[in-house]
């Protein structure tokens, strides 16, 4: 698949559509889903399971969590709509190609206020397998 045909799945479903999540293989949108926080993307990597592998992500905010959970699916690609310096440094420190519209210092928490509960939960954690089960653990059983 071309560079220019995922970036136009990506302003198709991401920016226009409004989708949170947009997982693309070998020219074929594998999965879309819509929703907030990490939840949708651990539930798309449950439902691909290795069908994720080698895949082009399609993503709105990229933070340190979603730049583990990346690692953890072996992504390829990640195009976001924003992503922190630090989810970038990470991906590209691992061979993962990143296409972002803004670059951000940090990702907000809901109210705008403070950082991200995620980003928080996972400020020292670096193993994406580690990360993965964490995250799937809070979200799953505890609320944030």
């Amino acid at each position: 698949m071309k560079q220019v045909d995922e970036l136009d799945l990506f302003k198709k479903f991401i920016v226009e559509q409004g989708y949170s999540l947009v997982v693309v293989k070998n020219g074929f949108v594998l999965h879309k889903t819509r929703g907030e926080g990490l939840k949708p993307f651990l539930e798309t990597i449950d439902k691909l399971q290795h069908k994720i592998h080698y895949s082009t992500v399609l993503d709105k905010i990229l933070g340190k969590a979603s730049a583990l959970l990346c690692l953890h699916s072996k992504t390829e690609k990640v195009y976001a709509l924003s992503a922190t310096v630090e989810a970038k440094n990470i991906l590209k420190k691992r061979g993962v190609t990143v296409y972002v519209s803004e670059t951000v210092d940090h990702v907000r928490n809901k109210a705008g206020d403070g950082l991200c509960p995620f980003e928080k939960l996972l400020e020292n954690i670096d193993s994406p397998e580690q990360a993965y089960n964490v995250l799937k653990e809070k979200v799953y059983t505890k609320p944030l």
